[in-house]
């Protein structure tokens, strides 16, 4: 009696379990052309490839999304090897889980049944021991630890001095408060990003066939960074988190950016600086919204994790876009950090005075530095390496340059509230709002008493006046 399609694929499946590791090293080494040179290590391109073909097996194998996709590209190169390398899409589909349609797709992506079971089986038991597996850097959760706590004690210093020195609580503290909210928010979605990398193990009571193969559970360790010592489970998860990270990355920013920027047009009546405002104001705000749009119609589906096949039709090089994206938001940075240069030479102020005041104004370079090094994280990601397949340093430098930028912003007021309590000791910084030490009054050009000879361009610090 013939064998119904049905049986074939349980008894196919029964073979692939009975047949172990050792069994396929075996019959691989039986042929001496099968074996790999001694001392070799696997080059760049191999170990891209490793990556490539773990997103892909990886996505394309629902039924075994929990395991690593290393031991997934096993399973491949058992089947392929037990039908010799005749793979059917309606087999994968039955034993992997894909929709046929995808399973053909994988076939004709490694250049066919005989070409995807030679590979497969290379890459799965004799390049996989040899490629580097890297540990994913333990340094988001710290990291958003320690700013959380000294941003929301700068934040608190910062409304405190503008309610006790500057008379009240401007629009411009509180588009820096929203924006510090925001950057908690960041933070917190980036170490779920990095906790989504936590143990998981196979639910055995879930009543899927394919499971009995693990009657103890098989549980896959996340704690790596590449591609092929993941789960799809977790993938699935880092990149999907990832992507909500990057979509919410430019309206932080830009909240941040625009409260120093309102803060400037306050400050100054100075045509120079409030042109300079509108123009930055237009280059944050346009490159937020391009950046947000980019992200969501760079390829034919918004969740492309998902849709594997179609990796190759995103229409935007996504590369490129973010290091253009960073780039802009770096040259928004310096417009930033030197607007108000100018200012302070204007002022009437002791020579120490000035130097304080331009140290204070000056630490926004310090949040430059920060996006600097996320732009050379961008970089170093894009670059798609064994080491470089994480996103979690991305985040890292992420948190430390929202953080600092919020931290610096608010330097001037914390100074100034630290001068209010204690004149005798800090009257050598100034004021943030360069308080005329002779006569009391808020300082503007002209003159030395806060008043001017003849009409001018009014320089305060002070946005009441």
């Amino acid at each position: 009696m013939a064998m119904s399609k049905e049986e074939w694929m349980e008894g196919l499946r029964a073979a692939m379990a009975n047949l172990t590791d050792n069994d396929m090293l075996a019959i691989i080494n039986k042929s001496p052309s099968n074996r790999l040179p001694p001392n070799y290590r696997p080059s760049a391109f191999s170990i891209t490839w490793a990556l490539n073909s773990a997103m892909f097996i990886g996505g394309s194998s629902p039924n075994f999304k929990y395991e690593t996709t290393a031991e997934v590209m096993k399973r491949y190169a058992k089947y392929g090897m037990l039908v010799e390398g005749k793979m059917v899409p309606d087999e994968i589909s039955y034993i992997f889980g894909s929709s046929v349609s995808e399973a053909k797709w994988l076939i004709d992506e490694f250049g066919g049944s005989i070409s995807f079971t030679d590979n497969i089986v290379r890459l799965a038991y004799q390049y996989m021991p040899l490629l580097p597996h890297p540990p994913n850097p333990n340094v988001v959760v710290p990291l958003f630890i320690a700013f959380t706590v000294i941003t929301t004690l700068i934040m608190g210093l910062r409304l405190w001095s503008r309610y006790k020195v500057a008379g009240g609580i401007q629009p411009f503290d509180w588009l820096a408060v929203v924006g510090f909210f925001l950057t908690v928010a960041w933070g917190g979605t980036a170490v779920y990003h990095d906790n989504i990398s936590e143990l998981k193990s196979y639910n055995c009571t879930t009543p899927n066939k394919f499971l009995n193969l693990f009657p103890n559970g098989a549980i896959t360790g996340t704690h790596w960074q590449a591609f092929y010592d993941k789960s799809w489970y977790n993938l699935e998860g880092s990149i999907s988190t990832y992507f909500a990270l990057t979509l919410f990355y430019p309206w932080v920013m830009m909240v941040i950016k625009l409260s120093l920027l309102l803060f400037y047009y306050r400050m100054t009546n100075w045509n120079y600086i409030r042109w300079s405002v509108y123009v930055t104001t237009f280059i944050v705000v346009g490159t937020s919204i391009a950046s947000f749009i980019v992200w969501l119609i760079q390829c034919p589906h918004v969740q492309y994790w998902k849709y594997p096949w179609e990796i190759k039709q995103c229409r935007i090089d996504l590369k490129a876009a973010q290091m253009a994206f960073a780039s802009l938001y770096i040259l928004t940075d310096i417009i930033i950090w030197v607007l108000p240069m100018p200012l302070v030479f204007q002022l009437k102020l002791y020579p120490r005075e000035r130097l304080l005041a331009l140290i204070t104004f000056s630490l926004g370079g310090i949040a430059c530095v920060a996006s600097c090094f996320r732009l050379y994280m961008l970089a170093e990601f894009s670059n798609y390496s064994s080491e470089g397949s994480t996103t979690l340093l991305i985040d890292a430098w992420t948190i430390t340059e929202l953080n600092l930028a919020l931290i610096c912003a608010s330097a001037p007021a914390v100074r100034a509230l630290a001068i209010h309590y204690a004149p005798k000791i800090l009257n050598s910084l100034g004021t943030v709002a360069f308080t005329n030490t002779q006569t009391g009054r808020k300082a503007s050009v002209g003159s030395s008493n806060g008043s001017s000879a003849k009409a001018g361009p009014r320089v305060t610090t002070d946005p009441e006046k």
